[in-house]
């Protein structure tokens, strides 16, 4: 059971705790849990109404490879090691998923180039199951896909997103910890060996904490700058459409086409349910919402991405869906990392700082985890 604000959280006669991790996305949670799975005493706070608001609720809930990213950075290892969690967290918890692979395909024949540095990049990372397929093998595992070349990668999935969270939710309430929602982290400060957290808005109330573990998400530059971490870089938010095809999805695998620079390229998705979906796009903006910003443009742009691969598609079946927001350090990315911050990184001790954790975000929650509580 969610812990909703001030008053609910003061009845646990508690004021103090050892760790408090500010943010109940995907990545809060799974570190919550591994803590609490270690038996250490968890808070987490959450200044929304409920849990997996933001980027962990907004995105095509595909469980990635490892194969774009540069060689030993945080993306890369943790994907690949994160991939293999997930599934193996799925599947002992019963968390719906599905392990059905991708094709990243090459309309041109110079496009072919690409896929070979995506597939050595992949294996370079610890991918397996890499192979590229000319355009008779495609035709014979999806027909109704337009491709020369495509490079299959088997180890992608997609993943029930709330179900995993819940699944971790229950983690952290069985070991007599707590998420408290509705209570935004106004500012921390280091006193005497702990932190003095003060949170809410109109009701205020303060804890006390041995370890900070910042995972707010969008909010996190900003906190981490008042938590006195220097030099935090801004964030770059890039917003993305995804529309719902009204109409049976012919693929059994997911569809990407060639990266772009500032995201994997309108690429189709799907659920446990097999709905299709395509997107997203990539839309630099100033500052995250969900508006879905309908035009004739954006819509033609969609319909002659998706009518390059999928042979009998009908754009009158293409209806709007949702948005997603990516935060970022710069602006490409696949040059973008993730942002984990130690005391050696910043020199504030009891302190880790996360940001920009984007897309492989989700596939990467459990690694993250286990990233972070090695250091703890």
């Amino acid at each position: 059971m969610l812990l909703i604000g001030y008053f609910l959280f003061m009845s646990t006669e508690n004021e103090s705790c050892e760790i408090i991790i500010i943010g109940a996305g995907i990545v809060g949670l799974a570190i919550a849990a591994y803590l609490s799975s270690m038996k250490r005493e968890v808070i987490v706070l959450e200044s929304e109404k409920d849990i997996l608001q933001h980027a962990s609720s907004h995105n095509s809930e595909v469980i990635h490879s490892g194969v774009y990213y540069p060689n030993d950075s945080l993306k890369a290892n943790l994907c690949v090691e994160g991939n293999d969690l997930l599934y193996a967290y799925c599947k002992s918890k019963g968390v719906a998923h599905k392990k059905i692979g991708k094709l990243i395909v090459a309309s041109h024949e110079e496009e072919l180039d690409v896929l070979e540095s995506l597939s050595f990049n992949g294996e370079k990372n610890g991918v397996k199951g890499l192979k590229i397929l000319d355009q008779s093998q495609i035709k014979e595992i999806e027909p109704q896909l337009k491709s020369k070349y495509a490079l299959l990668v088997k180890s992608t999935g997609v993943v029930d997103s709330h179900e995993f969270a819940l699944s971790l939710m229950a983690e952290i309430e069985s070991a007599g910890n707590h998420v408290i929602t509705l209570s935004p982290v106004r500012d921390a400060v280091r006193e005497n060996q702990n932190w003095k957290v003060k949170v809410g808005v109109e009701s205020q109330f303060e804890i006390n904490s041995k370890i900070l573990i910042n995972s707010s998400g969008y909010n996190s530059v900003n906190l981490a700058r008042q938590f006195g971490v220097k030099s935090m870089p801004s964030l770059t938010f890039v917003k993305g459409h995804y529309y719902k095809y009204h109409g049976k999805n012919p693929f059994s695998h997911l569809i990407y086409p060639i990266p772009e620079k500032n995201g994997l390229g309108i690429h189709t998705s799907t659920d446990t349910a097999n709905t299709l979906r395509f997107g997203p796009d990539a839309e630099l903006i100033k500052k995250p919402d969900y508006i879905f910003n309908h035009s004739n443009e954006r819509l033609l742009n969609f319909t002659e991405s998706i009518k390059k691969y999928f042979k009998g598609f009908q754009k009158d079946l293409l209806h709007e869906d949702f948005c997603g927001v990516r935060a970022r350090h710069g602006n490409n990315h696949n040059e973008a990392d993730f942002s984990i911050l130690f005391e050696e990184d910043h020199g504030i001790h009891g302190l880790i700082n996360l940001s920009g954790i984007e897309s492989p975000g989700l596939t990467s929650a459990l690694s993250i985890a286990k990233y972070v509580c090695r250091k703890i």
